[in-house]
C-alpha cells in the first residue's frame, strides 16, 4: 500500500500542474471612481474582465416628496443611473451576471422588481433582495452589481 501512495503522489501533482500557455498573469484591481474621489470606497472595481459595482440609491428631493410610485421612481432612478456608469466603463446590462437589491420593507418588492425586469427583458442575471430595513438618505431600494465583460 506505502508503494501504491509513492507512485500516485507524483502522478497526482503532474495531472494538477498548468502547461505554462495556461498560466494566467495575475490580476490586477482597477478602482473606478469617476464621480466620488474623495469617498473611501470606489464606483466601481475591475478586476480582469470582472465588474464589481458599489450599490446605488435613487433617492432626491423629488422621490422624497412622492406618496405614490416612490419605489418606482426609485428604481428607475438607479438604474438610469447605472446605464450612465455602465455606458463610461464600457459594460452594458446583458453583461450583468450578479444583482443584489436591498429594500427597505419587504413590501416595496412587486414595484421594485417591475422596474428592473425592464432592463432584463431576457437572460436577467442571477439575484437575491434583502429586506434590510433602513437604507441610507431614507432610500426605498438600493442596487449593486456584479458583470463580466467579454
Amino acid at each position: 500500500m506505502t508503494r501504491r501512495v509513492a507512485v500516485l503522489i507524483p502522478l497526482l501533482v503532474l495531472a494538477c500542474q498548468a502547461p505554462a500557455s495556461q498560466v494566467q498573469a495575475p490580476l490586477t484591481r482597477e478602482a473606478i471612481n469617476s464621480q466620488l474621489p474623495t469617498r473611501p470606497y470606489s464606483q466601481a472595481t475591475r478586476v480582469g474582465n470582472t465588474f464589481y459595482f458599489s450599490g446605488k440609491l435613487g433617492v432626491t428631493e423629488e422621490t422624497l416628496a412622492m406618496e405614490e410610485g416612490r419605489i418606482e421612481a426609485e428604481t428607475r432612478a438607479i438604474m438610469e443611473s447605472f446605464r450612465e456608469l455602465f455606458q463610461e466603463v464600457g459594460v452594458e446590462f446583458t453583461d450583468v451576471v450578479q444583482g443584489t437589491v436591498y429594500l427597505s420593507d419587504v413590501s416595496y418588492y412587486d414595484g421594485m422588481n417591475q422596474v428592473y425586469g425592464e432592463y432584463f427583458p431576457e437572460n436577467p442575471p442571477a439575484r437575491e433582495c434583502i429586506a434590510a430595513g433602513q437604507i441610507l438618505s431614507d432610500g426605498l431600494v438600493e442596487i449593486s452589481f456584479v458583470a463580466v465583460v467579454e
